[in-house]
C-alpha cells in the first residue's frame, strides 16, 4: 500500500507554467506603461510645439492689429507713404508704433520746454526716469526709424538721420533728433513725438523671421511647413495684393510637432488704424 508523506507544493512544470504566466504579465504591463509613456511624451511634444507656433501666431497678429498706428492721417514725404509698404503670400511689411518704447511709465517724449521743432531738428524733453525710452536708447541710424509728430491737427512722420547726446541709455533726458528730411511747419513745445518703427514678418525655408528696421532677420517661429497671407478690401471679401487697398490679413500657418506630425493655425486680423 502507497503512503502518504503530507508534504505539499508545486512540480517543477507548475512551477515553470506560473513564472512564465508572470512573465507574460509583466511584459504585459510594461508594454502598456511604455507606450503610455511614449503617447504622453509626444502629447506633451506637440503641445508644447503648438503652445510656441501659437504664441507667435498671437504676437504677430497684434502687431498686425497695429498697422499704420501713428502714420495714417499724418504728413509725409517718402516715396512710399503707406503703412504697408509691401505684400505677398509669404510676406508681408509694415509701419507701425508696435512697443510704445516713447512711452516709459506713462511719460511721453515731447518736444523740449522753451523750444520748437523747425526744419529738420528736433530737440526732445524726455523724463529722467525714462531710462529704456526708445529716442535715448537709438544708437543706429541706418535702422531707419521713423518719428510721428503732432500739435493738435498737425501731424507728420518723418524719418530719423541721427540722435545726438546718446552714448547709452542713460539718465540724460536731452536729445536732439536730426531728421532725413524738413518738417513742412514748426512745433512748439510739447507737441507729441512718437517713434515708428518697420516691421517685416517673411518665411525662410522652415522659419518664419521678424526683422525691425532693416535690421537682421530674427527667427520667429521654427519649424513651418506653410505660411499663406491672403489680403482682403474694404469689403472683407475681396481679394488684393495692393498694399494701399489692404484691410485685412489672413494667416494660415501649419507647423510640424517633433514627430512630423502638421499642426494648422488660422486666424483673421483687421488692423484697426487703417481707414
Amino acid at each position: 500500500m502507497l503512503k502518504r508523506t503530507g508534504r505539499s507544493g508545486f512540480s517543477l512544470v507548475e512551477l515553470l507554467i506560473t513564472v512564465a504566466l508572470v512573465g507574460l504579465m509583466v511584459s504585459a504591463v510594461a508594454g502598456v506603461y511604455q507606450i503610455s509613456q511614449e503617447s504622453y511624451t509626444r502629447a506633451s511634444s506637440l503641445e508644447a510645439a503648438q503652445l510656441g507656433a501659437r504664441a507667435g501666431v498671437d504676437r504677430m497678429a497684434n502687431e498686425l492689429r497695429l498697422i499704420g498706428s501713428y502714420w495714417v492721417g499724418a504728413s509725409c514725404v517718402e516715396t512710399n507713404c503707406n503703412a504697408i509698404t509691401a505684400a505677398s503670400s509669404y510676406s508681408i511689411t509694415f509701419r507701425a508704433n508696435v512697443d510704445d518704447f516713447s512711452i516709459i511709465g506713462g511719460a511721453e517724449a515731447r518736444v523740449r520746454d522753451g523750444s520748437t521743432a523747425t526744419g529738420a531738428t528736433v530737440p526732445l524733453n524726455i523724463a529722467a526716469t525714462a531710462i529704456n525710452n526708445a529716442f535715448k536708447c537709438y544708437s543706429k541710424s541706418t535702422l531707419n526709424d521713423y518719428i510721428y509728430i503732432a500739435n493738435g491737427g498737425t501731424r507728420e512722420v518723418r524719418r530719423i538721420a541721427t540722435i545726438t547726446n546718446n552714448p547709452t541709455c542713460n539718465n540724460s533726458s536731452d536729445r536732439t533728433i536730426t531728421l532725413a528730411s524738413d518738417l513742412g511747419s514748426p512745433y512748439p513745445a510739447g507737441s507729441l513725438v512718437r517713434d515708428v518703427k518697420t516691421i517685416t514678418y517673411v518665411l525662410n525655408g522652415t522659419t518664419l523671421t521678424r526683422s525691425q528696421n532693416g535690421s537682421g532677420a530674427d527667427p520667429f517661429i521654427n519649424n513651418v511647413s506653410g505660411l499663406t497671407f491672403t489680403y482682403f478690401s474694404f469689403d472683407g471679401a475681396t481679394t488684393t495684393t495692393d498694399p494701399a487697398l489692404i484691410r485685412e490679413i489672413h494667416i494660415d500657418l501649419t507647423v510640424l510637432g517633433p514627430d512630423g506630425s502638421p499642426r494648422r493655425m488660422i486666424t483673421r486680423v483687421k488692423p484697426r488704424n487703417l481707414p
